[in-house]
């Protein structure tokens, strides 16, 4: 794991950065699968707005993290809290930091946050095609639990659960 990456909640002056590192993630993982890049998809200007309406919306059962290493934001995670079932909605990391323990961080803040707000339960989609975020969450404890979904973009996906 990388030495100095601390996570912590997003905040109004993250945007252009978040937005960028979001970017960078999305296209690495999703673009090979969709055949777009995320900029195709969506405007920068439009991701920004996205973003601080996000942060508008976040509460104590809805974050946004991100992982910074050193003054670059290297992930995000994104969560939400409904009754005791905590969703994770969204966990990249830029190429450079995948395989540093950033994406575990992230997911475990995410996590506990939700955790020390009642949820007993958690579950997450993920592109079927994404074989390495798979076997990541796979090798973390989640598990399929037989439901899928046609994204919006339009690969299946597939949900996965864990016991908090």
């Amino acid at each position: 794991m990388q030495a100095d990456v601390s996570v912590r909640d997003a905040r109004a002056e993250d945007a252009a950065a978040f937005v960028r590192a979001y970017e960078l993630a999305w296209d690495a993982m999703a673009a090979p699968v969709i055949g777009k890049g995320l900029a195709d998809i969506a405007s920068f200007e439009g991701r920004l707005d996205s973003f601080r309406a996000g942060l508008e919306e976040a509460s104590a059962d809805a974050r946004i993290l991100i992982a910074e290493d050193g003054d670059s934001i290297v992930g995000i995670a994104t969560c939400r809290r409904d009754g005791v079932t905590c969703e994770l909605r969204a966990l990249y990391v830029v190429p450079d930091s995948w395989g540093t323990g950033v994406a575990r961080r992230l997911m475990e803040s995410a996590l506990d946050a939700m955790r020390d707000r009642g949820a007993v339960d958690a579950v997450l989609w993920v592109v079927e095609a994404n074989g390495r975020a798979r076997r990541f969450y796979e090798r973390e404890g989640w598990t399929r639990d037989g439901q899928t979904r046609a994204s919006p973009l339009g690969p299946q996906e597939v949900r996965y659960r864990r016991s908090l």
